[in-house]
């Protein structure tokens, strides 16, 4: 990866529901409604929230940085970039349903979020298993693209970029 200009500390979570949720903080019902669509492209896309298929529920690490164009990680087996929008001055967190959230504070702007999903040896039972990075470039013109995909996707285009949101 290239030098990013921030980076925040590794955080563990425990991924629940097959998902990991990018919202802007204090956003209303962040988690999306999934279609079958949506499974098949790998994340639910709305404005102020996204949440990416997760490669399986279990302990993980998750990484964000700020920056300039990260390189792809050559372990990652799932790729992904979207367009994210932060507005005012909540920033955004990341969290995963009835699950811990952590919250960072992202500059207002438009941003590249690059997504990765790398698969980790586990030596210990209770070592995490996946590292998600999570990665925002500025970029006011960013299309959400599949980089990489695994056995698991199987996308439609154009991509769907509407989700609605879901109301327990």
């Amino acid at each position: 990866m290239s030098d990013p200009l921030q980076t925040w500390p590794k955080q563990e979570l425990l991924i629940s529901y097959a998902q990991l949720a990018v919202y802007a903080s204090g956003l209303p019902n962040p988690f999306p409604e999934w279609t079958d669509r949506h499974l098949r492209q790998g994340f639910a896309w709305r404005p102020g929230s996204v949440s990416f298929a997760a490669l399986e529920d279990v302990h993980s690490e998750i990484m964000v940085s700020l920056g300039g164009k990260p390189a792809p990680d050559r372990d990652a087996v799932r790729a992904i970039s979207v367009p994210f929008t932060v507005t005012g001055g909540g920033g955004i967190t990341v969290s995963s349903i009835l699950s811990r959230s952590y919250s960072y504070d992202l500059p207002h702007g438009s941003y590249e979020m690059l997504f990765q999903a790398v698969p980790l040896p586990a030596p210990e039972p209770k070592a995490p298993k996946v590292r998600y990075l999570l990665h925002f470039t500025p970029n006011a013109q960013a299309e959400a693209q599949i980089l990489k995909r695994d056995q698991t996707l199987a996308p439609t285009l154009p991509l769907l970029m509407e989700a609605e949101p879901a109301v327990s």
